[in-house]
């Protein structure tokens, strides 16, 4: 689309292209969208940059860190400006991230002549780290007692956080367990995993972990908990996508996990089928049912 100095494109057609080029990380076409003495700010009015030869540096090393993709969510246009709300993905070597972004732009002439940047929370996932344990133990006691609320009882939900959630060490030692953050608070943590392990802590393991085939074994989707007041926002799928993707670079074609009842949902959602009920026997006779469930990638 030829933009420069054009009158005859919509602001909405230009803020669109400024989309499109963006998520292709295509700086020569940004530059071409935005007018030479173009202006961009944290709103309301903290300048960022100023013409091409600081936009331009400014949005290559943006694309360098993280390569980032923007959602669109949401667009008004009321003349000459154009307001998208937008979440703006990241993808970096340790891990992910999200951000929600309000984004402003005043088109003359059919480029981009001012632009402003309000940014939301930067929701992140990383690996987590030894350090990390004691944190993520005293979410998953959390979670595990306040999500349980009208799937199980008062006494199922005490007896299977004390007995069988927890933080399995070796997933931290395998990289393969995650923690999600928002401006540096933990919100959720969970993994997936290449050993035969289906659930638990390491206080409910006994003997070898051994490593299972990824040409003939499912991958397993492993202890997912999401801070009680971050419920249902996301984090749940966006620890999912990122298992996922990274279970099928080491080689594995399915994965398999124990679903317990208020997690079916969220599993479901992510296109995992029940192949099993069952229950889980647990210290005074107490019973907790749980889900086998499997998905292929």
């Amino acid at each position: 689309m030829a933009l420069a100095n054009d009158t005859r494109i919509s602001p909405t057609a230009v803020v669109q292209a400024q989309l499109d080029a963006y998520n292709a990380h295509d700086v020569p076409a940004l530059l071409a969208i935005y007018a030479d003495d173009a202006q961009q700010f944290q709103h309301p009015d903290t300048l960022l940059a100023t013409g091409s030869a600081q936009i331009g540096p400014r949005f290559t090393a943006r694309f360098a860190a993280s390569r980032p993709q923007a959602q669109l969510l949401n667009r008004i246009a009321c003349g000459k400006l154009v307001i998208d709300h937008e979440i703006v993905h990241g993808d970096t070597p340790d891990g992910v991230s999200a951000q929600e972004l309000v984004a402003t732009y005043e088109v003359e002439q059919g480029r981009i002549a001012r632009a402003w940047f309000s940014f939301g929370a930067l929701t992140r996932l990383r690996v987590a780290l030894p350090a990390d344990v004691p944190a993520m133990n005293a979410l998953i006691a959390r979670s595990g007692v306040a999500l349980s609320a009208g799937f199980y009882t008062q006494e199922q939900a005490e007896a299977v956080t004390r007995h069988v959630f927890g933080v399995d060490t070796q997933l931290v030692a395998d990289q393969t367990y995650f923690v999600i953050e928002r401006d540096g608070a933990m919100l959720a943590c969970g993994g997936w995993s290449r050993r035969a392990t289906l659930y638990g802590a390491d206080r409910a393991k006994s003997g070898p972990d051994p490593l299972l085939d990824p040409a003939s074994q499912p991958g397993r989707i492993r202890a997912f908990f999401v801070e009680p007041s971050a419920a249902r926002q996301g984090l749940g799928s966006m620890l999912m996508r990122h298992c996922e993707r990274q279970a099928l670079a080491a080689g594995f074609t399915a994965l398999e996990l124990a679903a317990t009842l208020p997690g079916v949902p969220l599993y479901r959602a992510s296109g995992f089928a029940v192949t099993e009920d069952f229950h889980l026997d647990l210290p005074d006779d107490i019973k907790l049912p749980l889900a086998r469930m499997h998905k292929r990638l």
